[in-house]
């Protein structure tokens, strides 16, 4: 009965002290901070936070994680971007009466840049599904468009 009370005692000791740690550690406040963010999608902040409480704490992994998945989630929320901007662009071209070969070769380079940068996106485990399904849908019209123009 005393093991059991003494085990107990040590177990709200060493959480007492993971919770004091955790809250007075600025660097680990920041990637906790960096972490919600990452979970709410808001990719900018949450690198930002990490990449700090990162160069607070080199041995802080919850930042080094957060940091490197919100760069990975960085580039495909910028592969969409960029693949909606080209899409604005080559209404714009088809809206025109007239199309002329530097239009289409515009487009046709639009196109292949979008399908190439595709391959440069490296998911991990912990990239968000909904990035992955936008960025798959993004390429999928692109090739589309390519096969149907070219």
């Amino acid at each position: 009965m005393l093991s059991k009370i003494k085990l107990i005692v040590f177990m709200v000791l060493v959480l007492g002290g993971s919770v004091y740690f955790f809250s007075s550690n600025s660097s680990y406040q920041n990637s906790i901070q960096a972490r919600v963010y990452y979970f709410l999608g808001n990719y900018e902040i949450a690198y930002e936070l990490a990449t700090k409480a990162y160069e607070e704490d080199n041995y802080n992994k919850m930042a080094n994680t957060v940091m490197t998945q919100s760069k990975i989630a960085k580039e495909y929320e910028a592969y969409i971007k960029e693949g909606n901007k080209y899409f604005k662009k080559i209404d714009e071209i088809s809206s025109q009466n007239e199309y002329t070969k530097a239009d289409k070769v515009r487009i046709k380079m639009m196109c292949e840049i979008m399908i190439e940068s595709y391959k440069n996106l490296v998911p991990s485990t912990m990239t968000q599904e909904s990035l992955l399904i936008a960025s798959k849908k993004m390429q999928k019209k692109f090739i589309q468009l390519y096969e149907e123009l070219f």
